[in-house]
């Protein structure tokens, strides 16, 4: 709270915060605007069809989906183009010379990614369209109907894609995390007057007692999530002082914070959004098949298949996601060109190692938390009596996990703020010196 207040206090990042504000607000009220063209009731009753696939991608759409709004597909497609112009990139020599040569390079590829973010809209507001005809209206014709639906549902997608690049410039950043979070607490309310009716049977106040005893064990694992993420191990560097003359010169000695959740929530969210491809594909072109593929599609992500596919891609993007905020080696090299060592250990190789293995410690750590906390509650949810409590982890993991990187975002902020200030009185100084 001490650094939401600061945030406001500070004009620059309280105008970001009212513009993050109102592009959630924009969001939010996107997700009742409805299809044009489709007969609602029939949309939704369609879209029930969808199973724990729609679930999910219900969330990513800020609850969209079952309300068969405009921006029903929400940052679902951003995020597939997103990866895959990322392996792209990856696999294509001149598109990774590109993301290496500086500024001008970041911005071409991120000209590609909106490309085919726009393109992946299209896509999948067309599977859309093929699986939702049978609600369009009888009021206009057909095709009118079926392509005033796909152009609504690709244009709110394009515009959620928008949003997350707006959030990302001249918002606080990192806009995904903003809208995801946006999706999960818009749910919230719902699902805590579902813990009620799941228990309706014993009675009013059993039921109370039962809801209640529920939202504080939530509480709690909460706690839990985010005392994980704020986690961190600090290391002593010293860096050795040179005399020449009468002065000292040498960098001043750090500590070196290494967080245990190092890779944050993105190894949740592209483990999720590699897993839904195929299935959101199935369910859209065929929701109310009865076909075994089709139906094995829409209920994917509560089979016991999902489970060890989900669990190898966490822990797979979690070390990927780890190696790539923080490389021991690029560390220990550079803490040796400057002079420095780790209290304890020898500068070079011994410091490589002792860092390989910190590093290995605390992915281990965070890998292990990140499967107790996600993939326990899947296998919870296969024992009847417990059905509904599938993706509980993946929401707590996601909601921890964002408030984390969000006070980071605003720390650096403010940290920002204070050397601006420092730099403006040093120029003012200055500027006064030299009149004098």
């Amino acid at each position: 709270m001490g650094t939401l207040k600061d945030s406001w206090k500070t004009p620059d990042i309280k105008k970001k915060l009212l513009f993050t504000f109102l592009i959630v607000s924009v969001l939010s009220l996107l997700t009742i605007i409805p299809i044009p063209g489709l007969n609602h009731q029939a949309a939704t009753g369609i879209i029930r069809e969808w199973g724990s696939t729609g679930t999910l991608l219900n969330i990513l759409s800020c609850g969209a989906l079952s309300n068969a709004a405009i921006t029903s597909l929400g940052i679902y497609p951003f995020l597939v183009a997103s990866i895959i112009m990322q392996i792209v990139t990856l696999a294509v020599p001149k598109l990774r010379n590109l993301a290496q040569m500086g500024e001008e390079g970041t911005k071409l590829v991120t000209k590609y990614t909106k490309i085919a973010a726009v393109a992946m809209a299209a896509v999948f507001a067309a599977l859309y369209c093929v699986g939702i005809r049978g609600a369009v209206t009888t009021r206009i014709n057909f095709w009118v109907g079926i392509v005033l639906c796909g152009l609504s549902v690709a244009i709110g997608s394009a515009f959620c894609g928008w949003c997350v690049e707006l959030l990302n410039t001249k918002g606080l950043g990192d806009g995904l995390t903003i809208i995801i979070l946006t999706g999960i607490i818009h749910n919230i309310p719902r699902d805590v007057v579902m813990l009620y009716f799941e228990f309706e049977d014993g009675g009013v106040y059993l039921s109370l007692l039962l809801m209640i005893i529920g939202i504080l064990f939530l509480i709690g694992m909460l706690f839990l999530v985010l005392l994980v993420n704020m986690g961190e191990k600090k290391l002593r560097i010293i860096f050795s002082k040179r005399t020449v003359g009468m002065k000292q010169y040498g960098m001043q000695n750090q500590v070196l914070p290494l967080k245990v959740a190092q890779a944050g929530i993105t190894p949740i969210i592209y483990s999720l959004t590699f897993i839904l491809l195929i299935p959101s594909i199935l369910t859209m072109i065929a929701p109310e098949s009865e076909s075994i593929w089709f139906v094995g599609a829409k209920n994917f992500p509560t089979s016991l298949g999902f489970i060890p596919l989900f669990l190898v891609l966490l822990v797979g993007f979690t070390y990927i996601f780890t190696i790539m905020q923080f490389n021991p080696f690029d560390v220990s090299s550079q803490i040796k060109q400057n002079g420095g060592y780790i209290q304890g250990i020898k500068p070079g190789k011994p410091t490589a190692q002792y860092l390989m293995n910190v590093f290995n410690n605390l992915n281990f750590a965070d890998s292990a938390f990140l499967v107790f906390l996600c993939v326990i509650p899947m296998f919870l949810n296969l024992i009847p009596s417990l059905n509904g409590i599938a993706f509980g982890g993946v929401g707590l993991a996601l909601v921890g996990g964002g408030f984390i990187e969000m006070k980071t975002l605003l720390d650096n902020a403010l940290k920002a703020e204070e050397e601006k200030l420092k730099q403006s009185g040093k120029d003012k100084k200055r500027k006064n010196y030299i009149k004098k």
